[in-house]
């Protein structure tokens, strides 16, 4: 784990079991092997100019709606054409056969965390367990140089993974503790190369600075908010994103209210008994005028608050690709988190049922949502998490296709970029998932594949299990 991350934890309560364990995926199986240059992990189908999608039910996700029987043509990483005639597929190029299947635009994770460079054979086995899972793009919150690199090999075709956005390493009060300090580390992670800044525990004169900066240079910034700034701070501060709804509970929670000895805890768990119902509007009201993002990540609470006993769930068929020294760790905090005086039974559950309550209320305000789980972390595997975030999402009021677009296409305008990715249109990356079954009707059939498509290449779901048992076969 970057130090930058262990520093900023040890002085975030709300995030410091949560940089912990992340501190055991990244430093998980550190003597495996370097992937030679140049070879991807799963050999792609290649050898023709273009390939075809025939026959398919198109899920366009640019607005409710199937198109029944498409040819739909890839060539050189980009869709190129979406065609109710199959007299449209170029002659020698490839055909999938989509009769009676379903085709969709790939799915970001918008909260997601890429191993550092102790261990590159790891960090490529969980970048291809998202691509197994129809994750296309991951905005990469884990902040570290070394993510730069993986991105230009990924975009290169040097490494098979999504396509990364690559946050900076967390500003601490060692990187940005004064005004100064906080405004040159914006111009320093941007010369750098990365694509957004990654807020730690930072004062608020630092914070400030770091803002302004931020918009002057247009660089995104997102995640935690420091305590001392605050929902109503960051929002001020037009804060690009905000994830796992941090702060959110402090904000609902009355200036008179007696909060006693007791610290706002895990996201607000401390105080969610203290939460004011009546205060959500004035929250959403805030957030839209910021044009605020939020990455709710519900996972990362809700299987922690689950009943479900940790053994029970680090049995779960996706936890034999993961180091067995990260499931342990799961299971050690999961009977941590169940210890400690503000998350218990009770309010473990009060705070799940707020956070999908503030989801509703965000999604039918309009305020933007995007699709992120916080993997690998607390039971998440990477790419398989996505498909609790999509249960759960819908479990909190959401209809499939409404929590389908936080994962397709409202990702793409959260980049600034609406017609690069996220819909299944002539001129976007080539990011498609096949399915069994239609998502639309299942959020369940996501996980149906026929195979998934990354930037054109296309890996059908043998290869995609045949590499999965590889994974696994070295997880011990």
């Amino acid at each position: 784990m970057h130090p930058s991350l262990l520093e900023g934890a040890a002085r975030h309560p709300g995030v410091r079991m949560v940089a912990a364990l992340l501190g055991l995926v990244l430093a998980a199986c550190g003597t495996r092997a370097e992937l030679p240059a140049g070879q991807a992990p799963v050999p792609a189908v290649t050898g023709t100019d273009a390939i075809a999608f025939v026959g398919v039910n198109v899920v366009p996700m640019d607005s409710h709606r199937v198109l029944e029987d498409h040819t739909v043509v890839v060539r050189n990483g980009r869709i190129e054409s979406v065609a109710g005639d199959a007299s449209q597929v170029p002659a020698g190029a490839q055909r999938i056969d989509g009769e009676g299947r379903w085709l969709m635009p790939g799915l970001a994770e918008m909260h997601g965390h890429v191993p550092g460079p102790d261990d590159p054979q790891y960090a490529g086995d969980m970048l291809f367990l998202y691509v197994s899972n129809g994750v296309t793009t991951v905005r990469n919150m884990a902040g570290h140089a070394y993510h730069l690199e993986l991105r230009e090999r990924i975009e290169s075709g040097d490494l098979m993974g999504p396509t990364l956005f690559a946050a900076s390493p967390w500003l601490t009060p060692e990187t940005a503790g004064t005004p100064e300090a906080a405004a040159q580390a914006v111009r320093d992670y941007q010369a750098q190369g990365f694509d957004l800044l990654k807020i730690g525990t930072i004062n608020p004169a630092s914070y400030a600075a770091m803002a302004e900066a931020a918009h002057e240079v247009g660089m995104p910034f997102g995640g935690h908010i420091p305590a001392e700034v605050g929902l109503v701070g960051a929002l001020d501060a037009r804060q690009t994103s905000i994830d796992h709804y941090d702060r959110y509970v402090e904000f609902l929670v009355p200036d008179d209210a007696d909060t006693g000895d007791a610290e706002p805890g895990f996201f607000g768990s401390g105080w969610v008994h203290l939460a004011d119902r009546g205060r959500i509007p004035e929250a959403i009201e805030r957030t839209l005028a910021a044009d605020t993002w939020n990455v709710p990540t519900l996972s990362l609470v809700e299987h922690l608050a689950s009943d479900t006993p940790a053994e029970e769930m680090i049995a779960w068929p996706e936890m034999r690709y993961m180091p067995r020294r990260v499931r342990d760790g799961w299971v050690e905090a999961k009977h941590r988190f169940q210890a400690r005086d503000d998350f218990q039974p009770g309010a473990a559950q009060a705070l799940v049922e707020l956070r999908r309550e503030l989801t509703r209320a965000l999604h039918a305000a309009g305020a933007p949502i995007a699709l992120g789980s916080d993997a690998p972390q607390f039971f998440n595997v990477p790419g398989f998490s996505i498909h609790h975030e999509l249960r759960m999402m819908v479990a909190a009021g959401l209809t499939p296709y409404e929590v389908l677009v936080t994962g397709t296409r409202a990702p793409a305008h959260y980049f600034g970029t609406p017609g690069a990715f996220g819909t299944v249109e002539p001129g976007r990356r080539a990011d498609l998932v096949l399915l069994e079954a239609n998502p639309l009707e299942d959020v369940a059939n996501v996980q149906r594949r026929v195979g998934v498509m990354v930037r054109g290449q296309w890996l059908p779901e043998a290869q995609i299990q045949a590499r999965l048992e590889r994974i696994a076969a070295t997880a011990e």
